[in-house]
């Protein structure tokens, strides 16, 4: 999305935590056993919701998010996949007033750093999205977003330019990274022990575990995502993602149906899977997509690597200068893939990167 510069923690979050302990809907879940090892990271997360920090983040964001879809289409020209990307906006949308009074600060935000939104009354929503339900009151379009109808067919196309133009690929799970006093990376795997001159950690949400071993303390933790994947039955289409921020979901029109994603739990990464809070959405989904299936084809939940002032962690390690870092993006990993490539290859090269990476540095918490 080329508008997301709201981070997720903001002003308002305070006032939800009653409804974060009572809704088992609400965007928000905290699986309460996991709350002494969330604890740092919830106070920095919650800290990071003032004024005047919400304004410092959207600045540092901006020059991602406005970057990412050049970015990503200049490489899926290179890999011959355009149509994997789908340049038709993102919609967010209201059942009441008050709930898009709400989204006042996200709507200030985009009109100051020069973002394009519209703002949709009943009759422009029914001709943008017929077949939503007709109760929405407010919409909010973003026309100069896209998004990925099938994620694995463009990291299949990337990966394909990637071995086209002499790149290797070794599939080996790491254990450990040693710095070595020539400067050089041990790298330990499963399969063997090899030194390497230059490592990117891009390990998502498992990436804390490397920074630890380097001697970097990052703030680092995850959001965790629930998805089902929804047969479409008499739905009809939906031309573009649509968000319902007063009921805590999205639908997303994919290849094989419609996603219906929910919020976040904070639960870390071993804790098993709750399906069941995403399952009491599926009704409302149905209200807000009149004719859709109840028959769910697939389940799925990820791992979001999320930092506390929802920003990336970008740049060389303070304590190796052999190591890059390349992680944290959080709800906005696929999006900005391509551009944190582009940075982490100016790295790597010893160029100027095209923005400033002082926002986004690991020494930051």
């Amino acid at each position: 999305m080329t508008g997301a510069v709201l981070p997720t923690s903001t002003p308002s979050l305070w006032k939800q935590i009653p409804s974060m302990l009572l809704n088992p809907t609400h965007g928000v879940r905290v699986r309460w056993r996991y709350m002494p090892r969330l604890a740092p990271w919830l106070a920095r997360f919650l800290l990071a919701g003032r004024v005047s920090r919400v304004r410092e983040i959207a600045r540092a964001l901006k020059p991602l998010v406005t970057r990412a879809y050049d970015a990503h289409r200049e490489l899926v020209d290179l890999a011959g996949i355009q149509n994997v990307v789908r340049p038709v906006g993102w919609l967010k949308v209201y059942e009441k007033e008050s709930g898009f009074a709400r989204s006042e600060l996200e709507r200030r935000l985009m009109a100051e750093h020069r973002i394009k939104f519209d703002i949709l009354n009943p009759d422009e929503l029914r001709q943008l999205e017929p077949n939503l339900a007709p109760r929405y009151v407010k919409g909010v379009f973003q026309p100069d977003s896209a998004f990925v109808s099938q994620p694995i067919r463009l990291i299949e196309g990337y990966t394909r330019h990637f071995l086209a133009n002499g790149g290797h690929i070794f599939q080996e799970r790491v254990r450990r990274l040693e710095p070595l006093e020539d400067k050089r990376i041990r790298v330990r795997s499963e399969l063997g022990i090899r030194r390497f001159d230059l490592v990117v950690v891009a390990a998502g949400a498992w990436s804390r575990e490397f920074t630890d071993q380097i001697g970097d303390r990052v703030s680092l933790d995850t959001e965790r995502g629930y998805h089902l994947n929804i047969e479409p039955g008499n739905a009809g289409e939906l031309r573009r993602p649509v968000i319902f921020p007063e009921r805590w979901f999205a639908l997303v029109p994919m290849r094989d149906g419609f996603r219906l994603t929910s919020g976040v739990e904070l639960a870390g990464m071993h804790a098993p899977p709750d399906f069941a809070p995403i399952y009491k959405l599926l009704p409302i989904a149905r209200e807000a997509l009149p004719g859709l299936s109840d028959r769910v084809t697939r389940e799925w939940i990820g791992y979001r690597p999320s930092t506390p002032d929802s920003l990336p962690v970008i740049g060389r390690s303070p304590c190796c200068a052999s190591v890059i870092y390349a992680f944290g993006h959080g709800h906005l990993g696929l999006t900005l893939g391509r551009i944190t490539g582009r940075l982490v290859a100016a790295l790597a090269a010893g160029r100027q990167p095209e923005i400033d990476l002082v926002h986004y540095r690991p020494d930051r918490f």
